[in-house]
């Protein structure tokens, strides 16, 4: 793969992930956080974690 390419897809994840924290954060804001909306928020914020750190590791370790 191009590695512009590959750079282009990757920030675009990195985005994405970025995009998602910062709506799941206002989501945990508006529900006042109640025991259900902060429950939620963690398990998303836990996905959201998990796909950053594996995004975070392919920006770091390219291919050979």
């Amino acid at each position: 793969m191009d590695p512009d390419v590959r750079t282009a897809v990757l920030g675009a994840g990195l985005a994405f992930c970025i995009l998602f924290f910062g709506a799941t954060i206002v989501a945990v804001a508006d529900s006042g956080f109640s025991a259900r909306g902060i429950l939620l928020g963690g398990i998303s914020l836990l996905i959201i974690l998990m796909i950053g750190l594996g995004l975070l590791g392919a920006i770091r370790n390219p291919p050979k």
